[in-house]
């Protein structure tokens, strides 16, 4: 059975279609998510969950055979699964921290030594120059987020962006900070 016509019968839910689609594209499904999960039962389940979703997929005519071949386009709508479904994953192991200053006392702690004072006077004087030396944008987003702490859709909404580039612009912003700030420390500091 050619690809045209294993397309015609899927879509038409023939069961000698879905036999041949399993059998044909099984390893190509397996291929995927061998670079995802690494135990059994759960490659089983990511095995079934492919192979729905790309019917599902097929279901709705996102397959456009003048853009490609069907195992082109199975291949690449089970790794874009795979990858919601791990960031999904990842989203719920993931620690949700506090955004800067939500801790913060009202007042100095009095029992803070001055060396602890100083210390944290020097950390800020040392991030409020390597912010002066981040491009406009960049630092525009970090005031944005950790001095306004302003959320993303604000921030996307005050710059007419969408979700995804304001959190992409800000962790770039951020990594750019990290940088700055560590290109001033000694090396000895930096290697510890």
């Amino acid at each position: 059975m050619d690809d045209t016509l294993l397309v015609e019968g899927l879509r038409a839910r023939s069961d000698d279609a879905v036999r041949a689609y399993l059998e044909r594209y099984r390893p190509l499904f397996l291929h995927c998510i061998s670079h995802f999960e690494q135990e059994p039962a759960a490659r089983d389940d990511l095995l079934s969950e492919l192979s729905w979703h790309a019917l599902e997929r097929l279901a709705q005519d996102a397959f456009d055979p003048t853009r490609g071949s069907f195992g082109t386009w199975l291949y690449r709508v089970a790794w874009c699964r795979c990858v919601d479904l791990k960031r999904q994953q990842n989203a719920r192991r993931r620690i949700r921290l506090t955004t800067q200053g939500d801790d913060l006392p009202e007042r100095a702690d009095p029992t803070e030594s001055l060396p602890e004072r100083l210390a944290g006077a020097e950390i800020g004087s040392a991030v409020r120059r390597a912010m002066a030396d981040l491009p406009d944008e960049e630092r525009a987003l970090l005031v944005l987020r950790f001095v306004e702490q302003r959320t993303l859709l604000d921030i996307a909404a005050a710059l007419g962006i969408t979700l995804e580039q304001a959190k992409y612009r800000l962790k770039r912003a951020s990594v750019a900070l990290r940088r700055e700030l560590l290109s001033r420390l000694p090396k000895s500091e930096v290697a510890g």
